[in-house]
């Protein structure tokens, strides 16, 4: 008789484990997994590999903001980092002169934007552009070659620079709409 109480004993504990466990969801990019489950949120980040270039292309523009300069060239922004330049997200905020050859131009709800390998600007006074966080809900045709396959809630998507898009499908061609961004 004891032996059978401790068996429910054992039983009733590893269902209630189970049960815990099955709760959980767990988001892995390249730059970090992040698991949610019942007893909160945890983050862990994964080495980012960055390649540096030493020399970056004649025709790329210094851009200064909040005290840091950027390089802009063809689309990709750059930053100078222990003597070499790699390939960044631009801050959001920063503000370019033209945009990029090959931008399409997306609108959600009655706002234009214009988006280009990842990044979304707008218009800004002064016939400038201003780069802005992904609107949730835009749809774009592309995600860039780098972007992650991920899986969110059960659902296949990817993500790149910390913005997530789930793939949908219109007169039988895929596009990518923005669902939401991953949090720092």
């Amino acid at each position: 008789m004891k032996t059978l109480s401790i068996l429910v004993v054992i039983i009733s504990l590893t269902l209630s484990v189970e049960g815990l466990y099955a709760q959980r969801t767990v988001v892995k990019t390249p730059r970090r997994t992040v698991v949610h489950s019942p007893r909160g949120t945890v983050v862990y980040r994964n080495p980012v590999v960055v390649r540096p270039v030493t020399r970056l292309p004649a025709s790329a523009v210094a851009i200064h903001y909040r005290n840091t300069a950027y390089y802009f060239n063809a689309g990709v922004f750059y930053a100078s980092q222990s003597g070499a330049y790699v390939r960044v997200a631009p801050p959001v905020g920063i503000r370019l002169a033209v945009l990029p050859a090959g931008y399409a131009r997306v609108v959600t709800g009655t706002v234009p934007y214009y988006y280009y390998s990842g990044i979304f600007y707008t218009s800004a006074p002064g016939n400038e552009y201003v780069v802005v966080e992904a609107p949730v809900g835009a749809v774009i045709e592309t995600v860039p070659a780098e972007a992650v396959a991920i899986e969110l809630e059960g659902q296949k998507c990817v993500e790149y620079n910390g913005v997530i898009y789930r793939p949908v499908y219109r007169d039988g061609k895929k596009y990518y709409e923005v669902v939401g961004q991953l949090e720092e």
